[in-house]
Order: C-alpha cells, then structure tokens, then sequence
C-alpha cells in the first residue's frame, strides 16, 4: 500500500479490491517517485543563500550548503513508501551533527564540547596551568524550529491529489 513518510507525517491510502489495487499499483511507483523527488527538490530550493540565521519559522538559511545537498528522496518499490529529508551520512561530513535537519525542522537544544586555550596560571582550585593545555569546555546551543520540509509536503500536496487521480488507468 503507498504510503509517504517525512520526519513522522505518513500518509496512507485504504485497502481496495485487488483489480483497483492491481491498477493503482502500475501508476503508483511513478506517481510516488515524482511525488517524493519534487518535495525534495521544494525543500532545496526554499533555503536561500544568505549570512546569519533566518527567522524562525522561515527555512534555514544557506552557508555551507551541506544540509541543503544533503537532502535526499528514496523509493522503495516493494513496499511503494518514499522517504525524503537530509541524509544523516551527508549532514555529519564536517563536524555538523547528524541530526541537524531535524533540530532545524523541529527546533531544540544540542551540546558539543569546545577546546579552549587557557592561558598560563593558577585555575580556579589553586592547580598550575601550562598554556599548552587546552580546556575543555561544554556549550548548548538552542535551534528555534525553521521548518523546510513540513513546507515543501504541504506546497506540493494539492498536485499530488491530482497525479495520483490520474496514476490508476
């Protein structure tokens, strides 16, 4: 039976008889492989190449690019489901979390560590510092929610009713 997922919004359709469901299935891998490549192409194209942060609420802005490129569409035929959204592998080149499309989608909190240089001295319980020692120091930084891929399904939704009338023949 097809069935559409992004980050957790899955679409389905109803059982049907088995001709209707012989017919649906011929039009289906097409209409589903379009349906999935155009709200990942959506997706891309509404991240814009611009510094500092976007608003929240608007997609995220372009830097580096990486999260852009890295998101992808699969179909699989067996089971005709479409999952669409950044590649955990592709994000994570660079020292980005892999989980980075979905801080961004969802908005949330993440803590790295950062190495710092301290200088020469006494720290805070007396102890000798040589400045060749680095800190280790732990930061929180907080996404606020920049959806691009709930957008995209939602941008797209209207002409997919429309193909998947004209998918079964």
């Amino acid at each position: 039976m097809p069935r559409l997922d992004i980050f957790g919004v899955k679409i389905s359709m109803i059982p049907m008889p088995k001709n209707v469901e012989r017919a649906a299935d011929k039009g289906a891998y097409k209409t589903l492989r379009h349906a999935a490549f155009s709200i990942g192409k959506s997706a891309r194209e509404s991240m814009i190449e611009e510094e500092g942060p976007s608003r929240p609420g608007t997609p995220p802005h372009v830097h580096t690019g990486r999260l852009r490129k890295s998101i992808l569409a699969a179909v699989d035929v067996k089971k005709q489901e479409a999952f669409i959204g950044p590649s955990y592998k592709l994000v994570k080149r660079g020292g980005r979390p892999p989980w980075l499309g979905k801080l961004h989608e969802f908005g949330g909190t993440y803590k790295r560590k950062k190495k710092q240089k301290r200088k020469s001295g006494r720290d805070i319980h007396g102890r000798f510092i040589k400045s060749t020692e680095a800190a280790e120091i732990s930061i929180t930084v907080t996404y606020p929610a920049r959806p691009f891929m709930q957008p995209a399904l939602q941008r797209n939704l209207a002409r997919f009713h429309r193909d998947w009338k004209g998918a079964i023949s």
